[in-house]
């Protein structure tokens, strides 16, 4: 082949080469313009954010509801204890309502199953003050407080409860207790309520048929209010004989200035 052949060949091919050069980049070019403008938008939804409603205190079929039409895929992600929102009612929704979200975004909702169960604590063997903190506790009432005499139980501590240990309750639920007296005097005598509460000695005095009489107050701010200080009748009497029993009890009030080293007396139902 001489050397006017071979140019023309080479001419030839470099123009085949170039041709091939820029259909491929012509290719490449319009393949960049249509990912860019055409299936990345497509594929993203670009452009195409909306808000996402706020399905928060909803009942839960209601607010599936909600999502799906609005073209969102909602997921219970979990269930908890929550006394602020009924049972099967949205606590938490994620992302936050009104956020904006793409078309087919993934929202997890936590639900309320109501309040957390209540049991009932065991009181007995408890002091009433114990008894009470305890049913606080729990979001409970200390409702009433009886007395009764026990061989078992020491003066003083819950022998009895209106709710037995490890029932159900409501909140706010009422609790009665009952609390011992002590074992039941031996003989009908009056016995020594020194140092006993008001409460008490009253309960132990109506159990021998022996009413209260005048209840005098004094002020011992040291001593817890109601504390009785003295009796009228000494203890051994026999209670057949006594008609009824003045006390002395202590106060924290001071008296008014004037009868300050007075102390104020009140007649107490019989």
């Amino acid at each position: 082949m001489n050397g006017d052949q071979q140019t023309f060949w080479q001419k030839i091919f470099n123009k085949k080469v170039f041709g091939i050069l820029a259909l491929g980049l012509l290719g490449l070019i319009i393949f960049s313009v249509l990912m860019d403008f055409i299936v990345m938008p497509w594929y993203t939804k670009h452009g195409e954010a909306v808000e996402l409603p706020d399905v928060t205190d909803k009942p839960v079929a209601e607010a599936v509801e909600v999502l799906e039409e609005g073209g969102f895929d909602p997921l219970i992600q979990d269930s908890v204890y929550d006394e602020q929102f009924p049972p099967g009612s949205v606590i938490q929704q994620n992302p936050l309502p009104f956020s904006r979200v793409k078309e087919g975004r993934r929202v997890y909702l936590i639900v309320s199953i109501g309040e957390k169960p209540r049991y009932m604590p065991q009181l007995i063997s408890l002091t009433p003050q114990d008894a009470d903190f305890r049913l606080k506790e729990l979001g409970l009432t200390l409702n009433q407080v009886f007395y009764e005499f026990s061989d078992f139980y020491p003066r003083g501590v819950v022998i009895n409860q209106s709710f037995p240990s490890g029932e159900e309750v409501q909140k706010n639920q009422k609790v009665n207790i009952t609390v011992s007296l002590g074992p039941a005097p031996t003989s009908l005598e009056i016995p020594n309520l020194v140092g006993k509460s008001l409460e008490t000695g009253e309960k132990e005095l109506e159990n021998l048929g022996v009413p209260v009489g005048r209840v005098k107050y004094a002020y011992r701010p040291k001593l817890v209010p109601g504390t009785i200080l003295n009796q009228s009748i000494s203890a051994g009497t026999s209670a057949a004989k006594v008609d009824s029993i003045d006390l002395i009890v202590s106060t924290d009030q001071p008296p008014p200035e004037e009868t300050k080293e007075d102390s104020t007396m009140h007649q107490t139902e019989p």
